[in-house]
């Protein structure tokens, strides 16, 4: 398996990369998950350390095969090899087992209790979202949460908030309520809501309708008050474009002197900061994030919600379309048909929604302004997630100039007439 394949033979990270390979081409787990073909999710992730002097160190990669086990009481597995570029070293944990979460025990002791669990999503290190039931009881599915113990309190704090402020602002939407949290595992547990992410079924050539909807929703999260959850620094941001930038340009040097003038050109027209101006923020609105049953609809995961430009989450979502969305992430990379024109059409459907639940315009030049350090982030998690695919980093690039022409244009409007005309086909 070709994993990481945009790293070459010239590369400082390839000797790495080709233990990584190996270890994995070598691994009877990793064998046994390939077999079973369509039916297997790979998730990969590579983090670096800036070296003193310019540069990048590997700091660590893995890999994760997961994958349904009808056999299996969990009916999921999984098998992730984790690469330490300090050591060299590969070591592998079969799921239930991880380096950082804590899920063994507590699933050998549910299984004794007659309760069946269902693996959601599993992200390596970081988070495992499972739904638990007890079918001999007449007891609702819950939702548990496995995070890092640093994390753990804040999230369960925040859920509760947020189901606060939105019951009280009554909503078209809703929020799953907290059940309680055993700290000692690392592990909350929420009301399950129902309904499936807006990504299963979202049609790439007929979703107007539905994005606008999307667009009334994330307005009405911006609207919410809810205290005590971190302020985002704009600092923190130009920040990250800068580690971006010289991120992807480590493995894309063809593309350095482009990057880094972007990302001198945000530096050099920063927005004016208002903090007044500052809303309650998702922390990371995507459709994935969105469940919709018969009409309901709710939202999940505020694990990073903070107080924020709301510019910066309505970006971020109109960028990540083309990577939430399976269909727009297939047509955007598709060679034989160049689909940025559909994916934009359809983040206007979203912002006209939007626009029109705040009963106002925003503003093109800000919003521009952070279209570009979101499509940064973009080509960053191409690479840092092995996503790369030269045909959608091509148009990524090429969207990049587009956007930064049309920033520097000379009263940059709405041009509601030109987005009306190049509307997605409703559903």
């Amino acid at each position: 398996m070709d994993l990481f394949s945009f790293v070459g033979p010239a590369h400082p990270f390839s000797s790495h990369m080709e233990r990584l390979r190996a270890d994995v081409g070598g691994h009877p787990l990793c064998a046994e998950a390939m077999r079973h073909g369509s039916t297997t999710e790979v998730r990969a992730l590579m983090r670096g350390r800036p070296v003193p002097g310019g540069g990048w160190g590997l700091k660590r990669a893995y890999v994760s095969f997961q994958f349904r086990v009808d056999s299996s009481p969990l009916r999921f597995h999984s098998v992730t090899l984790l690469y330490s570029g300090r050591t060299a070293r590969t070591e592998a944990y079969e799921f239930p087992h991880d380096p950082t979460l804590t899920p063994a025990s507590f699933f050998a002791g549910a299984a004794t209790r007659g309760f069946e669990i269902g693996v959601l999503r599993y992200i390596p290190r970081r988070r495992l979202t499972f739904r638990i039931h007890r079918p001999s009881h007449d007891e609702a599915p819950t939702v548990g949460k496995f995070v890092r113990h640093a994390e753990l309190e804040a999230a369960y704090t925040t859920l509760a908030k947020v189901r606060r402020a939105v019951t009280a602002a009554g909503t078209a939407f809703s929020v799953a309520a907290p059940l309680g949290i055993e700290r000692d595992l690392g592990v909350f547990f929420q009301e399950a809501r129902p309904g499936m992410p807006l990504t299963s079924g979202l049609d790439a050539d007929r979703c107007g309708d539905l994005l606008r909807l999307v667009g009334v929703i994330h307005r009405d999260i911006h609207a919410l008050t809810v205290p005590g959850v971190p302020t985002w620094d704009v600092r923190a941001f130009l920040d990250n474009v800068t580690k971006h930038v010289a991120w992807v340009s480590f493995f894309q040097p063809a593309h350095a002197s482009f990057l880094e003038d972007l990302r001198d050109f945000l530096v050099a027209h920063v927005p004016p900061v208002d903090h007044r101006a500052y809303t309650f923020c998702h922390g990371d609105f995507r459709c994935s994030q969105v469940l919709r049953e018969d009409g309901r609809w709710s939202v999940v995961d505020f694990d990073g919600a903070m107080r924020a430009d709301p510019y910066l989450e309505i970006a971020h979502m109109m960028t990540f379309l083309k990577y939430d969305v399976p269909r727009f992430r297939e047509l955007f990379a598709d060679p034989e048909r160049d689909a940025t024109d559909l994916v934009e059409a359809a983040a206007r459907a979203y912002l006209e929604g939007y626009e029109e639940r705040a009963q106002r315009a925003v503003n093109p030049k800000r919003l521009l302004w952070y279209r570009i350090g979101s499509e940064i982030h973009y080509l960053d998690r191409m690479i840092s997630r092995d996503l790369f695919n030269p045909v959608a980093f091509d148009r990524t690039l090429k969207l990049l100039g587009d956007l930064r022409q049309q920033l520097l244009a000379p009263g940059a409007s709405n041009d509601r007439r030109h987005r009306r005309e190049n509307r997605v086909p409703l559903s």
